[in-house]
């Protein structure tokens, strides 16, 4: 079987050639460019030639003996089998061995015959480190040179409205310096967001494409690449912007320094961006207050962190490194607020008491404001989180205007104003206000989750499924996607499949998968619906089946009062389960039942209906057209 090193010098698999060094997957002239987990599962695959790779065999060797959930490797999976354009059934070089793992299908053709990949007699092996450092110099030298032979004067360019920043490359060739990477973009994204008249879109996935085609595909004018070359303390950052239209390359340059200095060198390279963008001189963009260089450095790990919380641990070591950054820069109101946003997203990744989590992250970012106003805008999104579990409804709207109308402002924002409207059975407005989402942070895959869930629900399933791909393929997934996925394929006739994805989400929450069985088989038959509820009944009494589970299946299985039970318990302190739910069209009986309006009366709803004059029509509510909607 080859080794790792072997395979580090390129090989071919099927129709693609791989090379590690440079992160391509090559066919002809298409290129596919996986982020490092998802390269790194596929040489685990490939290092055994065609033998079974363990899910513990990939923790071990991609996650460094880590615990890790099946999230994130099924998320790699998914991901590698896209890149290998394997997604069709039966698979070509993915194989799932059930239960047992996976193995590559393919016959993996070295580059170079391991001989010739041995050191002459007295030759020291070349490190990795080295290695890595030929690499990212001859990518640094394409990089550049693409910006020398590329650039142009075309004069100012009135015309910007729409700009997509791409990934950035991490030519230092250690996956350990991503943060850093990643922490550029995100922080030239926020910066350039708060010029007026600009639209950013923040992506996350690697086109391999003409600028023009990304334009078209993200539906903007301008698209922004860069790179970063980081060699010991020292940083460089790079970077290029074409224009969509006709792949004109309408500004480039570069920034260096310390990489003590990081937080100045990123204000540098915003401004410098947007001089290029607007044509005429800008004022400097440098923030009105420069953090500690060790807490800004623990931000940006954190940040990395929480953007990846799907993987083990990653949400509680976002909070730690938050904290220290506070305790080393207590005036950084920037780690205030992320601090507040990863203890408000505890309950839905962690089972953590609602009220106990929000009281947290509201004095959190309270301490935050006090000594850095300018978070305010942005933090109303916390306490408008807060107020949904309370169910004060107007409260929450209102938070989450403030906090969808600051600059910059996240996707997580509209994803939870989204929720709050879909809660209340607005459901056409919850749509727009998850599009807002996608369209600023179109490769994040809990919006595109949020978009897929939506449209479910309003039943417009061939858009359903258009974002239920992108959001797996982006790694977004969750016991309510998963839940509404099952929805959309069962209304479809498609049961077998909708009971794998039952299983995978009861496996995903650690609970009782029992009751999966018959209760498919009923919603196949009706005769064996008895059967179901009994096999429902059994698990019922405790916390080991997920109440949004109880509820749809109890009141598809004809057990409406079964199911208007386990909805009342909504009327208990926080959100027994995501009240969006109740807004299924699965769930008309339940909305047809004598005590359903009784209940949202209950949950403040109605109130929140007459207060913004909506009307409900028995599926869902209409209210007037808010121009901030």
């Amino acid at each position: 079987m080859p080794s790792k090193e072997d395979l580090f010098e390129g090989f071919t698999v099927g129709e693609w050639e791989v090379l590690p060094g440079h992160g391509v997957l090559r066919r002809g002239d298409q290129e596919e460019r996986p982020e490092p987990k998802v390269f790194a599962v596929l040489l685990s695959l490939a290092s055994r030639g065609g033998n079974l790779v363990t899910r513990d065999d990939l923790v071990n060797e991609v996650w460094d003996g880590r615990p890790t959930s099946d999230e994130p490797i099924n998320r790699c999976l998914s991901q590698l089998r896209g890149h290998l354009d394997d997604r069709a059934r039966p698979h070509r070089y993915v194989e799932t061995l059930q239960r047992r793992g996976y193995r590559l299908m393919q016959p993996v053709e070295l580059h170079k015959e391991r001989e010739t990949l041995r050191p002459q007699d007295g030759e020291a092996p070349a490190s990795s480190a080295r290695l890595w450092r030929i690499v990212a110099a001859i990518m640094a030298a394409g990089f550049l040179l693409t910006i020398a032979l590329t650039m142009r004067s075309p004069g100012p360019d009135t015309g910007i409205h729409a700009i997509a920043v791409l990934p950035i490359e991490n030519l230092s060739g250690d996956p350990t310096n991503q943060y850093i990477v990643d922490g550029i973009k995100n922080v030239l994204a926020r910066r350039l967001s708060e010029s007026p008249g600009l639209v950013i879109k923040n992506t996350r996935v690697r086109y391999v494409a003409e600028p023009s085609q990304i334009a078209e595909r993200l539906d903007v004018d301008t698209v922004l690449s860069g790179a970063v070359q980081l060699q010991e303390s020292k940083l460089k950052i790079t970077y290029l912007i074409s224009r969509g239209a006709d792949n004109v390359t309408i500004g480039s340059g570069e920034v260096d320094g310390d990489l003590q200095r990081i937080f100045s060198l990123q204000e540098r390279l915003a401004t410098e961006v947007l001089h290029d963008l607007i044509g005429t001189p800008v004022p400097d963009a440098t923030a009105a207050y420069t953090p500690d260089p060790a807490a800004y450095n623990h931000y940006m790990r954190g940040m990395y962190a929480l953007e990846h919380r799907g993987e083990a641990d990653n949400l509680e070591n976002a909070i730690r490194l938050f904290q220290e950054s506070i305790r080393l820069d207590e005036k950084f109101g920037p780690a205030y607020l992320s601090l507040a946003t990863a203890y408000a997203l505890m309950p839905y990744y962690r089972n953590l008491p609602v009220q106990e989590t929000d009281r947290a992250a509201i004095q959190i970012v309270e301490k935050g404001i006090a000594v850095d106003n300018h978070i305010a805008d942005a933090a109303s999104a916390i306490y408008g989180s807060a107020y949904h579990q309370e169910k004060r409804w107007s409260a929450a709207e209102a938070a989450y205007r403030r906090a969808i109308s600051a600059r910059p402002v996240d996707s997580t924002a509209f994803n939870w104003y989204s929720r709050m409207l879909n809660s209340v059975g607005r459901l056409d407005d919850a749509l727009l206000q998850a599009l807002a989402g996608e369209a600023i942070d179109p490769d994040n895959g809990v919006i595109n989750s949020r978009v897929a869930i939506v449209y479910t629900w309003l039943g417009e399933s061939e858009k359903a499924h258009e974002f239920f791909r992108r959001a797996e393929d982006l790694g977004g997934s969750g016991p309510m996607h998963l839940l509404a996925y099952a929805l959309l394929l069962i209304r479809e006739g498609r049961i077998s499949e909708a009971q794998e994805t039952a299983v995978a989400s009861a496996r995903m929450a650690q609970l009782n998968a029992d009751w999966i069985r018959p209760v498919f088989s009923a919603f196949s038959d009706p005769a064996l619906a008895e059967e179901a509820l009994a096999a429902l009944d059994r698990v019922s009494g405790g916390a080991i089946i997920e109440p949004e589970v109880l509820v749809t299946a109890r009141t598809m299985l004809g057990d409406v009062d079964g199911a208007m039970a386990v909805a009342r318990r909504l009327e208990e302190p926080g959100e027994w389960f995501q009240m969006d739910l109740l807004f299924a069209p699965e769930l008309q009986a339940l909305r047809d039942h004598p005590d359903f309006m009784p209940l949202l009366e209950q949950l403040g709803v109605v109130d929140y209906w007459e207060t913004a004059g909506c009307t409900y029509d028995g599926e869902k509510a209409s209210c007037p057209a808010d121009e901030r909607l």
